[in-house]
């Protein structure tokens, strides 16, 4: 058990905020309702006004819960050709994948496609409900941190683009029939980012039990000095000052010490995290090279009656190309092959820059990381739109399909390029930047 010494102690000023992207300190004042407030320096969103948490998120969740049961128990694609019909559910495609020897992608789609959603919604309700209680018990916080990583790897809307896309790519072989699920996976995207769009995790850390309730009454009264006028070029970091990743609370860590544990959630604080840039460049070099046979070796493989043929990823953007196909076939190029290269570039361009000291251009790179993060997850198109095809097209002896070699390296990929970006710091893109230097949008 973690002793109560461990633990930071809270500063006393609870409208002082940290950034998360860049460390800068600012006074936040009160907001209204439905207002968010972001960095002036990295415009990263550091606040938001009463979202009318209760009322709105409940009831998107539970229709969200209601939609996810119905979307994986009736058939979401089907399938007929010369009198021969097949059809699949989301699960279906996970299944196939596994029969036909591919368990690392099942395990992925199935994860990414079953599970994680059902735990997004699964901890949203239970929170929810939870925070409606007078003392919102403290298990809420290590809710909030599980809901973080559901919603990272949850990818509802990326495979409801891997379903359109092999939707196009299997009108060429038969005739292709919308399931019920298909639309109503299609509401569920909707919801889930209604949800994320009205839920402010922020509401309820102020609300929950704290790991160490004695702290509450151990605060750290910032000098005057230190917040004077000139306080709004100061850092987190400059003051002694830890931002906690999971809550935001702002903390100081024992004297003498520069790691520490959040009195409010228990995560582990440092003023930097450890080992940052060995990790991510260890998952950029990885996904490089697994980037190179899952460009070369085929993905797919296509059996009929006269012999077998096997597309690469740019061979099916090939042969996704048609008056009326063209647009899908650009998304696929787009997701598959541009991305996960520019992902690995700019990754290793910001590891670049933060190991030789950079100081310009912050606000570039900040974004850049930004949109590193956010893209990550639509290089999963890929490996819906050859799960459900694999899944469908299985009508033998007259034709089927079967995933390639190439696959479990292009899914190594995804994932390797998410693990990276989610384990960079983009603090330390600010960390050269002096008082004077600061650049503010």
């Amino acid at each position: 058990m973690v002793m109560s010494e461990q633990y930071n102690e809270q500063v006393t000023d609870s409208s002082l905020v940290g950034c998360r992207h860049c460390d800068l300190l600012q006074n936040l004042p009160p907001l209204a309702a439905d207002t968010r407030a972001h960095c002036p320096r990295c415009d990263e969103e550091v606040g938001r006004g009463d979202t009318n948490l209760l009322n709105r998120v409940l009831p998107l969740t539970v229709a969200a819960a209601i939609f996810y049961l119905i979307a994986n128990t009736v058939p979401m694609l089907g399938l007929t050709v010369v009198g021969r019909s097949a059809s699949t559910t989301v699960i279906g495609g996970a299944q196939q994948l596994w029969s036909d020897g591919r368990e690392m992608v099942a395990a992925l789609v199935l994860f990414t496609a079953v599970i994680a959603p059902a735990l997004q919604i699964g901890l949203m309700l239970t929170i929810v409900v939870g925070t409606r209680a007078q003392h919102p018990p403290r298990w809420l916080g290590w809710l909030l941190k599980s809901y973080q990583f559901a919603q990272t790897w949850s990818m509802i809307e990326v495979m409801m683009l891997g379903v359109l896309v092999a939707l196009v790519k299997i009108a060429d072989y038969a005739t292709v029939i919308p399931g019920i699920a298909l639309f109503v996976l299609g509401g569920l995207t909707v919801l889930l980012a209604a949800i994320q769009a009205a839920f402010d995790p922020q509401q309820v850390w102020h609300r929950i039990q704290w790991a160490d309730e004695s702290a509450r009454s151990k605060v750290t009264a910032l000098p005057r000095a230190e917040l004077n006028s000139n306080a709004q070029n100061l850092t987190a970091m400059e003051l002694g000052l830890q931002i906690c990743p999971s809550c935001h609370m702002l903390s100081r860590p024992p004297t003498g010490s520069g790691e520490g544990r959040c009195p409010r959630c228990d995560a582990e604080l440092s003023f930097r995290e450890r080992g940052c840039i060995q990790r991510t460049w260890a998952f950029v070099i990885a996904a490089a090279i697994c980037y190179i046979p899952a460009n070369v070796l085929p993905v797919l493989t296509t059996t009929t009656a006269t012999g077998s043929d096997s597309d690469t990823i740019l061979q099916g953007v090939v042969l996704l190309w048609s008056p009326t196909g063209w647009p899908l076939s650009i998304i696929v190029l787009v997701a598959s092959i541009i991305i996960p290269s520019a992902k690995i570039l700019a990754l290793a361009y910001l590891l670049i820059s933060v190991q030789r000291g950079s100081a310009v251009n912050n606000r570039q790179r900040t974004r850049l990381y930004r949109m590193v993060e956010f893209i990550g997850r639509w290089s999963m198109v890929d490996v819906f739109v050859d799960t459900f095809t694999a899944a469908l097209i299985q009508l033998q002896p007259l034709m089927s399909v079967a995933p390639g070699p190439g696959l479990p390296f292009f899914a190594a990929v995804v994932v390797l390029t998410m693990l990276a970006a989610e384990s960079f710091d983009p603090r330390l893109i600010w960390d050269e930047a002096g008082v004077s230097e600061v650049q503010y949008a």
